[in-house]
């Protein structure tokens, strides 16, 4: 069963045209237009919206099209050929530099964001009073069960 509000809001969503909404909601939003008089004039009115906004299937004519070649070949103009190959070097330039960029930028942010650390270790270093393994490789050596 669709409620109203539903009904009205897939009918602004997708149209009057039923092929363009949901799959699961087409049956029952058909049974609920046949079923209420309110929806068939808000169905009415989408339609005369579809119709409105619906653009025409415009091509234009061998003559219009010989035309414009003619005058962009006054012009000087002429249409541009890329070779396929030329076109696959320079897009697999493009990656290439991609790859290489992304990772300087990476290597820079890590650098940066380990200059702290890395200071404060040295400052820590420098502020001991005496060469201690214990200190300088951060772990006792009691813990090692290593005797000395």
């Amino acid at each position: 069963m669709m409620t109203k509000d539903r009904f009205e809001y897939l009918l602004d969503a997708y149209g009057a045209d039923f092929a363009r909404w949901p799959a699961d909601a087409r049956d029952a939003g058909r049974a609920a237009l046949h079923s209420d008089p309110q929806l068939q004039v808000a169905w009415a009115k989408a339609v005369a919206l579809d119709d409105m906004i619906r653009l025409p299937n415009l091509v234009p004519s061998a003559a219009l099209r010989d035309q414009i070649i003619a005058s962009a070949t006054k012009a000087g103009l002429r249409a541009r050929r890329i070779r396929r190959a030329l076109l696959a070097v320079w897009s697999g330039a493009g990656v290439a530099a991609t790859a290489v960029a992304g990772a300087a930028l990476g290597i820079i942010i890590a650098h940066q964001l380990s200059a702290p650390m890395r200071a404060d270790t040295v400052f820590y270093q420098a502020s001991l009073q005496g060469a201690d393994d214990t200190d300088l490789l951060g772990v006792e050596m009691a813990s090692l069960d290593v005797k000395r």
